[in-house]
């Protein structure tokens, strides 16, 4: 099974990271093959809305997206990783999510259907209903393509790296990486 986890976190080694680390952990723990692709790092310019995958059957923005449009396609599950700022996911997350508009066409969307989808999100507030907003989006974008959207890891820490003490949340994630698996 291959897993691609998206991470639209600025911040190497803070929660969000260390979240789908522990998932990622857990789920190569059942011999799972995967890969973790940090969207900071990475150069995507938004969606253009000039509509030329619907002509040419792929998006015609030459960046970084382009090969995460095949690991999209090869992947059994995809993990979305974003820290929530203001009700929302990151810039970084947004961009990697507003280029699946060139996957919305006859013969590519059908390649989604039926692969999990993993939402990891950790925030500052105590409220979970905090992270509300972009768990809906994804899980509208989830269902829009056919896939399965799984219960989504939603944690409260605002100190950077604050997750990794603590213990059962590290564990949740790790026992959902083997669920993965």
């Amino acid at each position: 099974m291959q897993i691609a986890a998206f991470i639209g976190s600025p911040r190497m080694r803070g929660n969000t990271d260390l979240l789908v680390g522990e998932v990622l952990r857990g789920a190569e723990s059942a011999s799972t093959h995967s890969e973790r692709f940090y969207l900071n790092k990475l150069n995507i310019a938004p969606c253009q809305a000039c509509e030329t995958c619907f002509k040419i059957g792929r998006c015609r923005v030459q960046d970084d997206m382009q090969p995460l449009y095949d690991k999209l396609l090869g992947a059994d599950v995809i993990i979305l990783g974003t820290p929530i700022y203001f009700w929302g996911p990151s810039a970084q997350m947004k961009l990697f999510l507003d280029r699946w508009y060139a996957l919305d066409q006859k013969g590519v969307r059908e390649k989604l259907a039926g692969k999990r989808l993993l939402l990891v999100c950790a925030f500052a507030d105590t409220d979970p209903v905090t992270a509300a907003p972009t768990v809906q989006l994804v899980r509208t974008g989830a269902e829009w393509f056919n896939m399965v959207f799984l219960p989504p890891l939603l944690v409260t820490a605002s100190e950077r790296g604050e997750v990794a003490s603590k213990q059962e949340i590290m564990e949740k994630a790790y026992q959902m990486g083997r669920e993965l698996a």
